[in-house]
């Protein structure tokens, strides 16, 4: 039925998401189990995903330790939860990391870390992942991109390239899987108050006032804002979206 809020349900579903131990990764694996599916949170060794596990109401969630960029990690850690649960309907692609630094001196070992993460990381889990939602007919990909992936800015050279990254290879597999029942989209926050946040305003408290005011909404986001656009592409409420990259920015990439 038209309008029907039973098309964002995630009853009988099951969530494959990387970077769950904190930030929008966590929040987003709260929001989907709330939303009714059971969660496979993934993150890397050492990370609290216990207490995300524990909070989980039901025995919704299970916690996997995987370091994205490890190709090897990422299959075990797929071959898990297939193994364990059957089938895994929907994939968050959370994991990543941020690095500042000026283009001319930027290091070229952190240049090859934050691609790994980033971008080979995400396409990692897109890949062996995508394997079984296309044997199995179907699914839903929801990849974390980045406003610093559609728009540029100062100092922050590595991340937005591999945020770019993530949004071609998001618009790139939603067309190549699409006639075999994989949807593919991403999120293109504005920054969000999470831990990687608060570091770099410490490290430079300048950088926010700048970036405070050119959005629109006068803020930065809350992780709990993150949930409703995630929910949406997760379920069948978003049947007839492929390809797009929405952007939860308070305005900043309308101007």
């Amino acid at each position: 039925m038209p309008g029907d809020l039973a098309l964002f349900s995630l009853e009988d579903r099951v969530a494959f998401v990387t970077g769950a131990a904190s930030g929008l990764g966590r929040a987003i694996a709260y929001g989907l189990a709330e939303a009714g599916a059971n969660v496979v949170a993934v993150d890397l060794p050492g990370s609290d995903l216990d207490s995300l596990t524990t909070d989980i109401a039901g025995g919704q969630a299970t916690a996997l330790e995987a370091d994205v960029s490890d190709r090897a990690q990422v299959e075990e850690a797929v071959s898990g939860a297939v193994n364990s649960l059957g089938r895994v309907h929907v994939l968050v692609n959370s994991a990543g990391i941020g690095a500042r630094g000026a283009a001319e001196s930027y290091d070229p070992d952190l240049w090859d870390s934050v691609l790994a993460t980033n971008l080979t990381g995400t396409f990692n889990c897109c890949q062996a992942l995508g394997r079984h939602m296309l044997a199995a007919g179907g699914g839903s990909i929801i990849n974390i991109a980045s406003i610093g992936g559609l728009v540029g800015y100062a100092g922050s050279v590595g991340y937005q390239v591999s945020k770019g990254g993530v949004v071609q290879l998001t618009k790139t597999l939603a067309v190549e899987w699409a006639a075999r029942g994989v949807r593919v989209n991403a999120l293109a926050p504005s920054p969000f108050e999470t831990p990687v946040v608060a570091r770099q305003r410490a490290a430079e408290p300048d950088l926010y006032p700048a970036m405070l005011a050119r959005i629109p909404l006068g803020r930065i986001g809350d992780p709990a804002e993150i949930v409703g656009p995630a929910v949406f592409l997760a379920s069948d409420a978003s049947s007839m979206v492929t390809g797009h990259v929405l952007t939860v920015d308070g305005g900043y990439t309308a101007q």
